[in-house]
């Protein structure tokens, strides 16, 4: 794999060998380049003098010398690029830019609630713990701005550590490790949380999830409610497996099959998590049937939960038979998805 270089621009050419010799990317420039040339490419910058050039890529770059014009932003539109580079400008960019993308290597497992009270915020709290044990770096994050933060049913509200406000500034130059080690920390797991109640500030999300996707072995998000304004459908397609999770009850059904059909459009791996409630006589598979879901995980309902929670313990303390066999098993069935997405 190389990065492709369309131009006869000496200007052009003498910057690019510049910054591939600093960055040892492996670097191919051709005026005509051939079709083994762009297939073999993981991104093409193509010069704005050979603008007009046909080419079919995912991942173009335009490349200006000086500034742009209503006729860069043409061929931009043009070529289906995805962004425009100018020299010098751009020059930091395209440091970081011209060497090849990191392949994610991890899985990214979003969890969705069918309804208030699904209990997604607590099942994502002990998946993130129970896999730990099988995924080498966890990380577990809160998109949910509405509700009470995850560091308290981690147990981790005191401890010091980067909180999403705290990446406000964030540019793309950190990487996936150094943000993972800035987080709150417990059991091998980090957390990232919107921690104490503060105004809402504008944070590059997507960028931080790539970037722990690319270092982690597991990233479980805990999702808001479809029906959330913050619902972020970008974070949602970026992941490998959406876990919609929903009361044994026939109101947290009927939400489910709201939830599922809403979330269809924007990913392909939807599986169910039902969560028994005392009184309910609904079986959990039956209700995947009904709703044609997957059934991933059954998670029974004890109180004694709760309570250790609210003691401070988090979801560590919590080593009750039932509970803790469902979240191993849940564990263990997002590692073979992981065993399959690394044999394709």
């Amino acid at each position: 794999m190389h990065a492709l270089l369309i131009t006869c621009d000496d200007r052009v050419i003498s910057e690019f060998k510049t910054i591939a010799a600093v960055t040892q990317t492996h670097l191919v420039i051709a005026s005509k380049p051939t079709k083994s040339e762009i297939d073999l490419a993981y991104r093409v910058f193509v010069s704005q003098e050979l603008a007009e050039i046909e080419i079919t890529h995912s991942d173009i770059v335009l490349v200006v010398v000086g500034a742009s014009n209503t006729e860069t932003w043409s061929s931009a539109l043009r070529l289906s690029a995805n962004y425009v580079a100018t020299i010098p400008e751009s020059r930091d960019w395209l440091i970081e830019n011209l060497v090849q993308p990191i392949r994610s290597k991890g899985l990214s497992v979003g969890l969705v609630p069918a309804s208030g009270g699904a209990g997604a915020s607590l099942i994502s709290c002990g998946l993130a713990f129970h896999a730990r044990q099988i995924f080498h770096d966890v990380a577990l994050v809160d998109l949910d701005e509405n509700s009470a933060s995850l560091d308290i049913t981690f147990g981790l509200e005191n401890q010091p550590g980067m909180r999403w406000q705290d990446f406000s500034n964030l540019s793309g130059s950190i990487n996936g490790n150094d943000i993972l080690r800035s987080l709150p920390n417990r059991d091998n797991v980090g957390l990232l949380t919107h921690g104490k109640l503060t105004a809402l500030t504008k944070t590059p999300k997507i960028l931080v999830l790539e970037k722990l996707n690319e270092s982690c072995d597991l990233v479980v998000i805990d999702f808001p409610r479809l029906s959330d304004k913050h619902f972020s459908i970008d974070a949602l397609t970026n992941c490998d497996l959406v876990l919609v999770v929903t009361t044994a009850t026939v109101r947290g059904c009927a939400s489910a099959k709201r939830s599922i059909a809403g979330l269809a459009g924007y990913t392909k791996n939807i599986e169910l998590v039902v969560r028994n409630v005392p009184g309910s006589n609904l079986d959990p598979m039956q209700i995947a049937e009904l709703l044609n879901t997957p059934l991933a995980a059954i998670v029974n309902t004890d109180v004694r939960i709760a309570e250790q929670i609210e003691q401070g313990f988090g979801v560590s303390g919590i080593n009750l038979g039932g509970f803790t066999r469902n979240l191993n098993s849940l564990a263990q069935r997002i590692s073979f998805l992981k065993e399959l997405k690394s044999v394709a």
